[in-house]
């Protein structure tokens, strides 16, 4: 193991410094902290509500550590809900999930860009290549499910950091990403991507054991955690409740189930009211019509991609 592990940090750490050093977007976690300690960009960009979030505790401990320049911005009401109305807009979606991720991505890459960096480094990947998703715990005694599972992953994985980057003309780089990487990650024994430590089931195991020693176990052995939620975004979904009352709330949702969208509550609603702003209801939509694919039986798009879950609706399964 230690062998495989000092064969792992050289080529990482190669492959990182072949790259800009000029942003992270940081979040304290375990992706971006080993990222951040092989790269030591100019700034290191987190994400976060308040004082309060995890992000900020455990990215807080790190950038210290590190000596990077750590950049904490603190997103307001406004320039959330500006940020969502910007993506509903570009991606065509109102799928919550997607939605509260990657505006958290979304107002990283400008803070990013308001620095004047040409470029910023991304975590995104290790995930996939690593089996971090805590959804794939439940397959840690069945090695030809997981197997499957992450094929599958790696199979789609389409990032949205990339497409927002490209936007804003910044460069984005990915190592988790590195063909030499995904490589390598394939000739790791099942068992060492998902563990358990502790009485408790880790993901991306092998990673967590290659850099305790320089990580530290406070954060390796920090619990995975989307965006939304350790930046404290998820929080302003209460932000919602204050959209409609519950009368206009049944209202607009009989309008949406008319139009063939199940609504499941009023941050969905909310995300739909944006969505019929700029795109008519999926089920009138000439793109909808154009090929002879499944339809997501929640919203009448069309089902173009693998796996249960709806992009553009956030229906699972479907």
């Amino acid at each position: 193991m230690a062998h495989t592990c000092e064969k792992f940090r050289s080529m990482l750490s190669k492959i990182c410094t072949s790259i800009p050093q000029e942003s992270i977007l940081f979040s304290g976690g375990l992706d971006s902290s080993i990222l951040l300690f092989y790269t030591h960009p100019k700034y290191a960009i987190t994400i976060t509500v308040d004082n309060k979030s995890t992000d900020y505790r455990y990215s807080r401990l790190l950038a210290n550590r590190f000596e990077s320049k750590h950049i904490i911005a603190y997103p307001d009401r406004k320039s959330i809900f500006e940020g969502l109305n910007e993506l509903i807009m570009d991606y065509k979606t109102f799928d919550p999930i997607f939605l509260r991720n990657a505006v958290v991505q979304l107002i990283g890459i400008k803070k990013a860009n308001d620095l004047q960096c040409k470029s910023i480094i991304i975590g995104d990947g290790a995930d996939e290549v690593f089996g971090g998703y805590n959804f794939l715990h439940k397959y840690e005694n069945k090695s030809r499910m997981l197997e499957a599972r992450l094929r599958q992953l790696k199979q789609n994985m389409n990032f949205v950091s990339t497409k927002i980057a490209e936007k804003y003309k910044m460069g984005v780089y990915t190592p988790f990403l590195d063909k030499e990487i995904i490589n390598f990650a394939e000739t790791l024994d099942l068992r060492e991507k998902i563990k358990k430590h502790n009485g408790s089931i880790y993901g991306k195991f092998f990673l967590r054991r290659c850099f305790r020693d320089i990580l530290g176990d406070e954060i390796v052995w920090r619990k995975k955690e989307a965006l939304e939620s350790g930046s404290g975004v998820s929080q302003f979904v209460s932000n919602f409740e204050g959209e409609f009352s519950d009368q206009k709330y049944l209202e607009k949702s009989d309008i949406a189930r008319i139009e063939r969208v199940s609504i499941r509550n009023k941050e969905h609603l909310y995300y739909y009211k944006i969505y019929r702003k700029y795109f008519k209801a999926p089920v009138n939509d000439p793109s909808n019509q154009l090929l002879n694919y499944r339809k997501c039986s929640f919203c009448q798009s069309l089902f173009i991609w693998e796996g249960s879950y709806c992009k553009v609706c956030g229906a699972y399964p479907v």
